[in-house]
């Protein structure tokens, strides 16, 4: 080791090697190549974690994130470094096209109120007040009509409920109002859609599986996680719907939301709180909203499913409260048939449980560990009772061998 002496005859500490000096340099230049890369990386990604920040629910957190995001996105955008990100998601299938506003006029959805007094089409109620202390009876919204006639009690949850105008409104024929293919056939299947959160992702596959076993129905499922109606700056569900209806115009479809709905939305630009008396308000007109977007094709039907029984209390209240929010607008749609699946996924004590007694009498596990989801057998259980559901209004049987 080389001792350096300095002109005064002191000496300093030892020198450093040339492989010293080029390991540090080597050691600086990855130091610098991993930030320069993760920089990069942000910025490559910008887009993506402005919508991941926007997503958050309203809070000093998202405001704190969509504040450090947006500057950085604006920049990525301006100088074109989103768009390798855009060109592999095109690569793979995953962009999402724009609809234009083709599609809306393809669709006519009328502007004026439905009959029900229900707005089709504001996205915001104007007369709202916003954050309400008091938090509504949800259950006191007009209670749908049962199969057969009976009124429903908002605190009862049939297996299944198949919601029906009320005999008064009810068109003078005995079969329902819509006049999708009641006898389909291999040769011109029904086309079913099932569509919706991530509750979807658990039996849509299933359903789809089932239903084409049947020979004569054509389907698909498309879920997105996170999602719901609440916060269409996530992901705009109306928005998508419209193209699929207009695109490949199904027969009949089945929707499921709710799981993500209870938060805060925005009305007139301010927050209402969840279940307060305009967050009811509002998100009542954007159920009615998807209802109508569905039911614009007087020859489709909708088929909506409610919310099974959750393990949380302060969940599943807030999951039951949605469930009257759906009952009571199908109520007013004669092609909208509600379907209630709380005590389907009942357990022995009347509450949650991820086992359930089946048909068979054996005991069945159901639900996922987390409390919400179904099981594999669980969404099975849900196809099953969808596609009879379905079979109310079509003749699944009409393409069987004779």
């Amino acid at each position: 080791m080389t001792i350096l002496q300095s002109p005064s005859g002191e000496r300093s500490g030892p020198a450093l090697s040339a492989t010293d000096r080029r390991s540090g340099v080597a050691a600086g230049r990855v130091l610098a190549a991993g930030a320069l890369g993760l920089v990069l990386a942000m910025a490559l990604n910008a887009q993506q974690l402005l919508r991941e920040a926007q997503q958050k629910p309203f809070g000093w957190e998202r405001d704190t994130s969509v504040a450090v995001w947006e500057p950085i996105e604006d920049v990525s955008s301006a100088v074109g470094l989103h768009l390798p990100r855009l060109w592999a998601d095109e690569a793979l299938g995953r962009s999402k096209p724009d609809p234009g506003a083709t599609i809306h006029e393809a669709l006519q959805v009328p502007e004026t109120a439905t009959a029900s007094g229900g707005v089709v089409v504001a996205e915001t109620s104007d007369t709202a007040e916003i954050e309400t202390e008091g938090t509504p009876d949800v259950a006191s919204l007009s209670a749908p009509q049962l199969q057969g006639g009976s009124t429903a009690d908002a605190s009862v949850d049939p297996t299944v409920v198949s919601v029906a105008p009320s005999a008064e409104d009810a068109p003078a024929a005995s079969v329902p109002a819509t006049t999708i293919p009641w006898f389909p056939t291999p040769a011109e299947p029904l086309k079913l859609r099932v569509m919706g959160d991530s509750m979807v992702q658990f039996f849509g596959d299933t359903m789809v599986g089932l239903a084409e076993a049947t020979g004569v129905i054509e389907a698909e499922t498309e879920n997105v996680l996170s999602s719901g109606l609440t916060r269409p700056d996530f992901y705009d569900w109306p928005e998508r719907i419209i193209e699929v209806m207009v695109a490949d115009g199904p027969d009949a479809v089945v929707l499921m939301f709710g799981g993500n709905d209870a938060q805060a939305l925005v009305v007139d630009g301010q927050i209402a709180r969840p279940f307060s008396e305009t967050w009811v308000q509002e998100y009542s007109t954007r159920v009615g909203h998807v209802m109508n977007l569905v039911a614009t094709d007087p020859q489709r039907v909708l088929i909506w499913v409610g919310q099974p029984i959750m393990r949380d209390p302060n969940y599943d209240d807030k999951m039951h409260q949605l469930n009257a929010i759906y009952a009571a607008e199908a109520a007013e749609r004669p092609q909208v048939h509600y379907v209630d699946i709380r005590d389907l996924f009942r357990g022995p004590d009347g509450g949650f449980s991820r086992y359930v007694i089946g048909q068979d009498g054996q005991r069945t596990d159901v639900r996922l560990t987390d409390g919400v989801h179904l099981s594999t057998i669980g969404g099975r259980w849900l196809s099953e009772v969808l596609l009879d559901e379905l079979g109310l209004f079509v003749d699944l049987d009409s393409g069987a061998p004779s």
